[in-house]
Formats: structure tokens, C-alpha cells, sequence
């Protein structure tokens, strides 16, 4: 690419290969094959990896993929566990027709909210605990049905947790408690065949 490519721009007088980069990176995050957790850093899901490593080889040599991104002249690690939670939340609620936003809330900074609307009070509420306190999880979960209807996810990674968290929010309506190999799960299934997941539900 010379630099008068580099150069050249569309019809917008937006620059073009800015256009198809910010293109081909949004097709790839529909797909799965970047993730997109930290903001301002593009890194390859394992499905990007699978598809790299399955187009052969680059420049006649095996395709070696290091599980670190670079931003900034800094070294990036991999993201964890209760990002990758919270964005397969992200999607899951985007396809389902949701407007999702993370990190928000007058009280508590809840990990992913769904709304119905983009201007409407959550309709649900997620918090994702990976080695966190629970306590902090169920108040966060607690004050958004007190507070705004909202009907509460709490996906935990450990099986202690998981038991625990049952015990502790037995009584509590409207909080649903799960693994997060289920989230895995239905992520993997929803983002592959929704049509077919809504002719079973019809909706």
C-alpha cells in the first residue's frame, strides 16, 4: 500500500482504508473472531484464532498466535474470565434486542444492563463473579429489582460459589444463578442459529 493509498478517501471525504479497516473490524466482532472487552485494543477470540490457523500459513510460514495484544506500545494480557463473561452477556442481549451498556448505575457499577429502550430503566441486570464477593453481587442484584423491576443474572465460575449463591438468594424472586459454562453455552448457540432458537419460541 503506497501513500497515496494510504491517502485517498470516499465520497464523505472520510479517509478509505480507515472505512474498510472499521468495517472489516465490526464483521469480525459480529463473528465472534475479535474481542472487543478493552477498549481500543482489537485481539483474537479463539474462533479468530481457529480461522487463522485453519487459512494455512503466512508468508509460506506456520501461523504462531501469542495470547497477548499490544496497545499503545504496552503489552496487554489476555482478557479475563469476567470480561469475556460480561461481553458474551453484551451479545447475547444484543441478539435478543436489547440496548446493553456495562459498568452503569447510580449505585452500584453493574456489569451488563439490558434495556428494551435505549432511555428506559434496565429490564435486567447482570453480574458476572469470578473469585469476587458475592455480597457485593447479590446487593447489586437486590437493589436493581427494589429499585427498578429488573430481573437479575448473576453468573458465577466456581462450583462453591455457585452453591453458595443458591442458598443465600433461595428466597429472592426474579435472580436467576448460572454457571458460566451455560453462558458459554448459550452464547455459542445463540450467536450461531437464533432464527432456529425463535421458531421453537416464536418470538
Amino acid at each position: 500500500i503506497t501513500d497515496a493509498d494510504l491517502k485517498e478517501q470516499v465520497a464523505s471525504g472520510n479517509n478509505r482504508w480507515e472505512k474498510y479497516i472499521n468495517f472489516a473490524r465490526l464483521q469480525l466482532v459480529k463473528s465472534g473472531e475479535i474481542d472487543k472487552c478493552v477498549y481500543g485494543v482489537w485481539r483474537l477470540t479463539d474462533r479468530g484464532r481457529e480461522r487463522l490457523i485453519s487459512g494455512g500459513s503466512l508468508g509460506g510460514k506456520p501461523v504462531v498466535i501469542k495470547d497477548r495484544g499490544v496497545f499503545r506500545g504496552k503489552i496487554v494480557p489476555p482478557p479475563t474470565r469476567h470480561n469475556e463473561l460480561k461481553q458474551k452477556m453484551v451479545d447475547i442481549g444484543l441478539k435478543l434486542g436489547y440496548n446493553t451498556s456495562t459498568e452503569e448505575g447510580p449505585e452500584y457499577r453493574h456489569d451488563v444492563l439490558w434495556r428494551t429502550t435505549p432511555y428506559r430503566t434496565p429490564s435486567h441486570v447482570v453480574e458476572v463473579c469470578e473469585g469476587g464477593v458475592l455480597a457485593k453481587d447479590f446487593a447489586s442484584l437486590i437493589w436493581a429489582r427494589e429499585n427498578w423491576n429488573a430481573s437479575g443474572i448473576l453468573i458465577v465460575t466456581n462450583d462453591r460459589d455457585f452453591e453458595k449463591a443458591n442458598r443465600q438468594l433461595s428466597g429472592q424472586t426474579q435472580i436467576t444463578i448460572v454457571k458460566a459454562e451455560t453462558v458459554d453455552k448459550l452464547h455459542e448457540l445463540i450467536m450461531t442459529d437464533l432464527g432456529f432458537l425463535r421458531s421453537i419460541f416464536g418470538e
